[in-house]
């Protein structure tokens, strides 16, 4: 249980550590959106989310993946929309988590200055930045980064219909809708699998 003197300190960081990371990002060529940043690089939208106070995670997914979710479902102008909307938007599709950072050590949060912060901040942003350039090196093609086992049925339906695959998609639908799996989008003209469908059917024609 937190002591209300811990609790003040720990507000009292996450209000500076909010400041200094908007700060740090920019220098780093990230944008911030509350507890988001998120980056574009060679195809890829990568986001680091800041949920909770001690660290923040990375992912990653292929820039175009939105765009085509949004012809689909019929919300092609949610390409217009801030970016931060394809890391933290109902509609935007998930991505694929890389790599969780350590940022504060809980035990040491009331003897943070603000310099102690920004030096954690910039420590992290370096690690990140040496992380996104390794795995950039290893995936250069944002055509075909679809690792197994980490992503969402409706990633893994985009990037099949990306690559030209509509049978296959469909193939996967008529599986997943034989083994119950449930609804990830709900709109005026039906749930995602309906949206889908008809798209490919329009492209088959």
């Amino acid at each position: 249980m937190m002591t209300r003197e811990e609790s003040r300190a720990r507000n009292a960081l996450e209000k500076v550590s909010n400041k200094c990371r908007k700060q740090v990002a920019k220098s780093f060529g990230w944008k911030q959106n509350d507890y988001l940043n998120w980056k574009i690089d060679s195809g890829y939208y990568f986001s680091l989310c800041h949920l909770v106070l001690d660290q923040v995670e990375l992912s990653v997914k292929p820039y175009f993946i939105d765009d085509l979710w949004w012809d689909i479902i019929e919300m092609p102008e949610n390409k217009q929309a801030p970016k931060s909307l394809r890391g933290n938007g109902s509609f935007a599709v998930p991505d694929v988590d890389l790599k969780e950072y350590i940022v504060f050590e809980t035990g040491k949060i009331p003897v943070y200055t603000e310099d102690d912060v920004v030096a954690r901040w910039e420590s992290t942003f370096n690690t990140v930045e040496a992380d996104i350039a390794h795995f950039l090196r290893e995936n250069p093609n944002p055509d075909s980064f679809c690792p197994s086992g980490r992503t969402n049925r409706i990633y893994e339906l985009m990037m099949d219909i990306h690559s030209g695959h509509l049978n296959e998609a469909l193939e996967k639908i008529e599986s997943s809708k034989a083994n119950h799996i449930g609804i990830f989008f709900s709109g005026p003209k039906g749930y995602d699998y309906e949206y889908i469908e008809r798209w490919i059917s329009g492209r088959k024609r």
